[in-house]
């Protein structure tokens, strides 16, 4: 595949034969503080890999702990950050044949922790192929996709495990919220088949009346649900580690789906190993 290499910032060749993940991790915190006069306090490296059919690139997904500075006053944020190295070549920006770039082309591999039991919807936990999503169940892609494709899991349990993230779209969709957190409740008394009809939900997405919310969900699915329900730290703490998990695997819409561990653009691959 022929590469064509637009430089973000800067192409640098350092001294080195070849950069491992402290030296990245090194530079990019020097070239930071430089350019954004802010200290960097951690930098974690996500994931790295090789990318396919571009002659021995590399990606890396850093996140970046940094007091940066906003005015006359310091604010600490979490930064992500994408870089490029081959050898001793390290760049921001890296696009393909057909000038698409490559950062808005990844994702970092899941972690194994995300694979975990709370997370497990449908399918079984020792099949030959995992899928994890983050889903929200008025986005209108979602209600097209993500029934359909627990339905295909729990059809094919041999074939895949399916892991299920909360990503409630609360600016465009504020029912979510509320919608949510019940699907973490009946996930976890295992009730896949209300957990599906909720993507059917008949309520105005930019509902925001909790009692309202709750008696349509009595009307779909025959559950009733109160408002201490739903407000436990648990379901508070759940939600905080599907964002934390968003942010990680730097996920920005729904759905976002995850085959083995690599991010599916197409959102259809699964589909390839039903025979």
């Amino acid at each position: 595949m022929k590469l064509k290499i637009l430089l973000g910032m800067l192409l640098v060749t350092l001294q080195a034969n070849a950069l491992d993940d402290n030296a990245v991790r090194h530079y990019i915190k020097k070239y930071m503080e430089k350019k954004t006069h802010s200290t960097v306090n951690n930098i974690e490296t996500i994931s790295s890999y090789e990318i396919a059919g571009t002659n021995g690139w590399e990606v890396y997904f850093l996140s970046l702990d940094m007091n940066i500075k906003l005015g006359n006053s310091y604010q600490e944020r979490t930064v992500p950050q994408v870089v490029f190295t081959k050898g001793n070549k390290i760049t921001f920006s890296l696009k393909d044949q057909y000038k698409q770039s490559y950062a808005k082309l990844l994702k970092p591999t899941v972690p194994a922790e995300a694979y975990n039991d709370e997370h497990f919807l449908a399918g079984s936990k020792n099949a030959a192929h995992k899928i994890l999503v983050f889903s929200d169940p008025f986005c209108p892609y979602c209600q097209e996709i993500v029934p359909e494709m627990i339905t295909m899991v729990e059809k094919n349990p041999q074939v895949f495990g399916l892991y299920y993230y909360h990503l409630p779209l609360l600016k465009i969709h504020p029912a979510s919220d509320v919608t949510t957190k019940v699907m973490h409740l009946l996930h976890k008394k295992g009730d896949i088949k209300n957990v599906k009809a909720l993507y059917h939900l008949l309520i105005d997405p930019q509902e925001k009346n909790v009692n309202k919310i709750l008696k349509a969900i009595k009307t779909k699915t025959g559950k009733s649900f109160s408002k201490s329900d739903i407000s436990g730290s648990d379901i508070t703490d759940a939600m905080e580690y599907d964002k934390a998990m968003k942010k990680r695997l730097m996920v920005t819409g729904t759905p976002t789906i995850f085959i083995d561990g690599v991010w599916d653009p197409t959102r259809t691959k699964y589909k390839n190993y039903i025979k």
